[in-house]
């Protein structure tokens, strides 16, 4: 009788695992969700690689420059957004308003939107800050600033709670640092931290458990023999002194060899990156995470033509578990990209900090914009009427969707290294869409199958949640394995494999 599907999958784990069982200490995952994001959790695989998931742009217009005071004006990059704890979203958009016609004569002002859903926005008016002779705006953020990137600090006062810093273009200031007890009142505390380098991008503070400081991501800069942007990390125990400096994402070789350099500048570069902790994107108390994986989400700009063009901005991921070596993911394609040619974000894309969880979703905000980084005012953008168009948008993506472990419709099988784990039940991210289909079976320190839990005692899971719950012979309680070093075996066929989760 020709064998099954499943025995061949089952032959080929056992196969597998025997070249590969080797003693080391387990992983302790706790009842903390796990992400195939690289191969951390794979000690093992047949017929199942990592495939990273791009989210689905919408195309709204959320915010856009529409207010009276906001007249002539655009929505720029340096934007922010924050689920607060009673449920709203909050952004804080970077808003330029032209004050002549050079580069530089322009007023530079963070204003404020809040939404109960995070799709209609109001623009409050707050009173706080006169512009053209009038307090009836929604700034909360006055002067020539480069936009800002709002985070919680989980060790500041009350009054502190919020944080952010800008670059400046006052003179004497590198990167003025704001704080505030509602996110709308906002005092300098910090005019210049002690740092050397440059800040002239959208730099990302946030308190790094795992190292007890706070890490800081700001540019690099490097000119030989090529000139491009990079960027870097810091590290502080009071966002006064800053320290451990090291370059954690540049254009490598393939980069560079894309296309021919232009008068010794790098075809492309990295303006800025948005870099967060996940899972610990959550409500604020889940922001100090001690473990997890480091997500960044690397703003390519792209300028390999003369005069810099074609001046357009993508997103790239890129994940970690240190903070510092970061993995290139997707085979280098756009994570986040421009949208349709005369749509709003047709040119330039710049993903906000951080994203949103709603339900079981990923909301990535982003602000868009229609023409590109080095065309001058006046140059016509590629849109139908020639009109100069930017707001912010977002994007969707599944619950800890940014990379699976996919087996083909062929079949494939994953074996974990070592575990040990706390709760009562395991639970996946999972989706088999219609035809696909999954079981887990949990094997012991030995290499053995352990009784109860074997994949012939596996009830197969075929579906799409964020929380599927696994089961042997109909009974999900794994209880009397907590603590144990094992191993779990994933024998699967054309589906996606996002996370796994033991809970109480």
């Amino acid at each position: 009788m020709r064998a099954t599907w499943i025995q061949l999958c089952y032959l080929g784990l056992l196969a597998c695992l025997a070249t590969t069982i080797a003693r080391a200490d387990p992983i302790d995952v706790g009842t903390r969700k796990q992400l195939f994001v690289d191969g951390k959790f794979i000690e093992s695989a047949h017929g199942v690689e990592l495939v990273m998931h791009t989210p689905h742009q919408t195309g709204e217009v959320l915010i856009a420059a529409d207010q009276p005071h906001e007249k002539g004006g655009h929505v720029s990059v340096y934007s922010s957004v924050l689920k607060d704890n009673d449920g709203r979203i909050r952004i804080w958009y970077d808003l330029v308003t032209p004050t002549g016609s050079g580069p530089w004569d322009h007023e530079r002002r963070v204003c404020y939107a809040e939404s109960d859903d995070g799709i209609r926005f109001t623009k409050p008016e707050l009173g706080l800050h006169e512009v053209d002779g009038s307090t009836a705006n929604n700034v909360v953020l006055p002067g020539v600033i480069g936009g800002c990137a709002v985070w919680l600090d989980p060790n500041a006062p009350p009054e502190q709670r919020f944080r952010t810093q800008a670059k400046s273009y006052h003179p004497t200031r590198a990167l003025p640092m704001h704080s505030s007890p509602d996110g709308l009142r906002w005092d300098l505390f910090l005019e210049r931290p002690n740092l050397t380098g440059p800040t002239d991008t959208q730099t990302i503070i946030f308190w790094d458990a795992a190292v007890q400081r706070y890490a800081m991501y700001t540019r690099d800069r490097i000119r030989s023999p090529l000139s491009y942007r990079a960027v870097r990390r810091l590290e502080s125990d009071d966002l006064k002194e800053w320290d451990c400096e090291s370059r954690v994402f540049e254009p490598d070789e393939a980069d560079l060899g894309t296309y021919e350099a232009s008068a010794g500048v790098a075809p492309v570069d990295y303006y800025g990156a948005t870099v967060f902790k996940y899972p610990g994107v959550g409500s604020e108390e889940d922001r100090t995470v001690d473990d997890g994986v480091y997500i960044m989400l690397a703003q390519a700009f792209w300028h390999w033509m003369p005069r810099g063009a074609p001046g357009t901005r993508d997103v790239r991921l890129a994940v970690s578990r240190d903070g510092r070596d970061f993995q290139r993911v997707g085979s280098r394609k756009p994570f986040l990209g421009p949208g349709p040619a005369g749509r709003f974000d047709s040119q330039q894309i710049w993903i906000m900090p951080d994203p949103i969880v709603m339900g079981d979703e990923l909301w990535l905000y982003y602000a868009g914009m229609n023409w590109n980084r080095v065309s001058p005012p006046g140059v016509d953008p590629q849109a139908p009427d020639g009109k100069r168009l930017s707001a912010i948008s977002r994007a969707i993506m599944r619950l800890d969707g940014f990379v699976s472990a996919a087996a083909p419709y062929e079949g494939g099988e994953l074996v974990t290294p070592l575990i040990q784990f706390e709760g009562n039940r395991l639970e996946l991210n999972v989706d088999t869409s219609g035809g696909g289909a999954l079981k887990v079976e949990i094997v012991g320190e030995d290499g053995n199958p352990i009784r109860g839990f074997a994949v012939s005692e596996a009830d197969w899971i075929n579906g799409n949640s964020v929380k599927m719950p696994v089961s042997w012979n109909g009974r999900q309680d794994v209880r009397s394995l907590a603590g144990q070093p094992l191993r779990l075996r994933f024998v699967m066929r054309d589906c996606n494999l996002y996370a796994f989760q033991f809970v109480e």
